[in-house]
């Protein structure tokens, strides 16, 4: 009895120490309706931006956690190509976080450094136990009891879906990477950003010099009007066109 209460323990010990696997919830920064817009009218880029987008589909406690301590801030972007030229991302813009530049970690990165632990959980195969049995006080020994692999199960279960949920987390980050993306004229894409920044700051996108010229929009020329043909000039009459009609024989 007293080793089956021991067993107990350990596995509530562990269940308190790392808990379970956690899921992960899809951020689809495509879907996201509240952006902040800091964009002021006629400018080349349109951009938007949502931080804590980690927490914005729930269920993400483990890497919001996780966010927090190993100094990240990932945030969902919105960018709109208004200008008249094909845009790269990386070459053609550059990111402010506040009133300095900013580098956006490369999305694997940031997918492993921010994945949860996975192997943490084999301190579960600790919690098997054993059902029923007699207990011996002289030699301190149960005999007859059922092994139940209770440990194995969770451990196994929650390995499985830790390793999921990052796989998910990577795939998302890795599909909406805005690294080097290309941005055709009057279009706009959706990004996950990872930024290595402990606070918040306004954020705004910005041409680098001279990285394209914004053609304004062409307007159509006025029309010349049109002047109608003059009517062409009666020839000049002939001599014998001028000359007196005879009106009669002679004498």
């Amino acid at each position: 009895m007293l080793k089956n209460f021991t067993y107990f323990l350990t596995g509530s010990t562990l269940l308190m120490a790392t808990g379970c696997a956690g899921s992960y919830a899809p951020i689809r920064p495509n879907r996201i309706a509240s952006y902040q817009s800091v964009t002021s009218q006629n400018a080349p880029i349109s951009f938007g931006y949502q931080y804590s987008a980690l927490a914005t589909g729930g269920h993400n406690k483990k890497y919001v956690k996780r966010e927090r301590k190993r100094g990240y801030q990932v945030v969902a972007v919105r960018v709109t190509n208004n200008t008249a030229s094909e845009l790269n991302f990386s070459r053609d813009t550059e990111l402010y976080f506040g009133d300095r530049p900013v580098q956006p970690v490369p999305s694997l990165q940031a997918s492993l450094d921010l994945k949860q632990g996975v192997w943490i959980y084999l301190l579960y195969l600790m919690a098997n136990v054993n059902v029923g049995g007699t207990y011996n006080a002289n030699t301190g020994q149960t005999t007859g009891a059922t092994f139940l692999p209770t440990g194995f199960a969770i451990a196994g279960g929650n390995i499985l879906g830790a390793s999921a949920a990052n796989k998910n987390l990577q795939r998302e980050f890795t599909s909406f990477d805005l690294t080097n993306r290309f941005i055709k004229p009057g279009e706009t894409v959706y990004g996950i950003v990872s930024l290595r920044e402990a606070g918040l700051s306004p954020l705004h996108l910005v041409l680098r010099n001279n990285a394209v010229t914004v053609q304004p929009t062409p307007t159509a020329a006025p029309a010349t009007p049109s002047v109608p043909a003059a009517a062409p000039e009666a020839a000049p009459a002939s001599p014998a066109q001028l000359a007196p009609a005879s009106s009669g024989s002679g004498r």
